[in-house]
């Protein structure tokens, strides 16, 4: 009976080997982190020391004992002009230098965190040998909101980090964007109180997590999105991002959108909890048309995965943030603003009525073009300084059957001049010509001399499939006059109902 042992040594041997090529790569990574971490450290506690009061104060007295004539003379204005400027340019430096200043003691006596250095050997090189496809378009990570990745998600790839391996995470998420979100230190979220000093630790972490993003050359925004009553103490993170912007991500329609409509509520709805902090003005105008004898209804503060069916249910809101707005109006129901008058407010109360198909649509188109999250996400992009083809969900390309008596370069310029007027351009135009390569490319060359740069142009033979490289195609037949708003309607009904495809012919694919 053979021995099946010796002829298994030698792939023992390899594995062994393997993993212990593994385990020192794995340590020698961790290393290399912390030594980035701790030149970063470095570097921000040296610009903090560098504008420093006292370190300016020192030069200042240095240069004018070095140069009496004229320095020494002019010490007094140097002085005077230092005091002034002291509380005007009183940036967040302190803050930074501290929050440096404890990240350095940390890894000077600790070294490695605890998740990092027991994480198992060879875990990053078996998530990477997983045979899956990576995910097109925009990936974010960083501290986000439940409610912030509901909305990023159909059109990103979104990835939430966590305080206890925020920074090990990042190296291996393969993002594009660090999102900080304001709202994600507020009380209940798991970076809840990373600005108070009485959670130094969190805010540490938080601190490690940009320097971090830096160190990879990820870009690092600071989305102000709650007034600074609730969040107070953000201004070093503020300091320490990229870039800092105080715009919403936007109406997101694959959750806000009039679909599945059923009986909606005639009265009037304030769909928000009062706010102690509320302006006088706006306080005195609610107060008139909430109130006992008021027609509006208070509804509270409903969780934010309540609203798309609140919104749905009622067919008039009162609303005092644009925010709002713009969601209530993406359900179907018409909004009136808290402002003005208390009588012109009641007096709009009054008449309100539910909105028609036609103003929805077009309600549903203006959103679609300027306020909805596709739209938020291409001005993140632009801000970190990111190619705007990473936003994938509206890159949408059209199929075009032009065999037979449509083939010709003469239909192409026609077409070409078709496609020009659509609100919503195609990214790539898909051909199918008969005849040989060189009716072909002459067909091609015709099309994309005549549509706006940046459109590509392919062209296929007879055969079933269309070769498109857009995540989605529309139909277009050459035959037909279409409206201006044919690609913006297919394209917005998509993102509405969350479809696969945008071909109204067909099935939606299973998920």
């Amino acid at each position: 009976m053979s021995e099946p042992a010796p002829a298994e040594e030698p792939a023992a041997d390899s594995s062994s080997a393997d993993l212990g090529l593994t385990a020192e790569r794995d340590r020698l990574a961790r290393l290399l982190r912390e030594t980035r971490l701790q030149l970063s450290m470095t570097q921000a506690r040296l610009a903090a020391l560098e504008q420093s009061a006292t370190l300016e104060l020192g030069r200042t007295l240095v240069r004018a004992a070095r140069h009496p004539w004229p320095r020494g003379a002019q010490l007094p204005r140097d002085l005077y002009r230092m005091w002034r400027s002291g509380g005007a340019s009183a940036a967040p430096a302190p803050a930074i230098l501290a929050l440096a200043s404890a990240q350095l003691s940390d890894l000077a006596g600790g070294g490695e965190r605890m998740l990092s250095a027991l994480t198992a050997p060879g875990l990053t090189a078996l998530a990477s040998a997983r045979s899956l496809p990576p995910a097109p378009g925009l990936v974010i990570t960083g501290v986000l909101t439940a409610r912030a990745c509901a909305t990023l998600a159909p059109d990103a790839v979104v990835q939430p980090l966590l305080p206890h391996d925020a920074d090990v995470l990042l190296e291996s998420s393969g993002a594009d964007l660090v999102l900080i979100e304001a709202a994600a230190v507020l009380a209940g979220s798991a970076w809840a109180y990373a600005a108070d000093p009485a959670a130094a630790d969190r805010g540490r972490r938080l601190g490690r997590l940009i320097a971090t993003a830096r160190t990879l050359g990820k870009p690092v925004i600071f989305l102000r999105n709650v007034p600074p009553h609730l969040a107070p103490g953000l201004d070093w993170v503020a300091a320490s991002c990229d870039e800092v912007t105080g715009q919403d991500l936007g109406v997101q329609l694959a959750l806000f959108n009039p679909l599945g409509l059923g009986d909606r509520g005639t009265g009037p709805l304030y769909a928000a909890a009062r706010d102690q902090r509320e302006a006088p003005g706006l306080r005195t105008l609610l107060d008139a048309v909430t109130g006992p004898a008021g027609p509006v209804r208070v509804a509270g503060e409903p969780a934010w995965h309540r609203l798309p069916s609140l919104y749905r249910e009622h067919a008039v809101f009162v609303t005092a943030t644009e925010e709002q707005a713009r969601a209530q109006r993406a359900c179907g129901a018409r909004v009136i603003m808290a402002e003005g008058t208390p009588d012109g407010v009641l007096a709009a109360v009054r008449d309100a009525i539910p909105p028609g198909q036609d103003e929805v649509t077009q309600t549903l188109r203006d959103i679609f073009a300027t306020g909805a999250t596709p739209v938020r996400l291409a001005a993140l992009a632009r801000l970190a300084g990111l190619p705007g083809s990473l936003i994938t969900s509206r890159q949408i390309g059209v199929r075009v059957d032009c065999t037979g008596d449509l083939a010709g370069p003469g239909r192409a310029q026609a077409l070409a001049r078709a496609m020009a007027r659509q609100r919503l351009r195609p990214a790539e135009v898909v051909l199918r010509v008969d005849g040989d390569e060189a009716a072909r490319r002459a067909v091609v060359t015709a099309l994309a001399g005549a549509l706006p740069a940046g459109t590509t142009v392919t062209a296929a033979g007879s055969s079933p499939t269309w070769p498109a490289g857009s995540p989605f195609t529309a139909p277009w037949d050459p035959r037909v006059e279409y409206p201006d708003t044919y690609l913006l309607d297919l394209a917005c009904a998509r993102e509405c109902t969350g479809a696969h495809s945008l071909d109204p012919t067909l099935k939606e694919r299973p998920r």
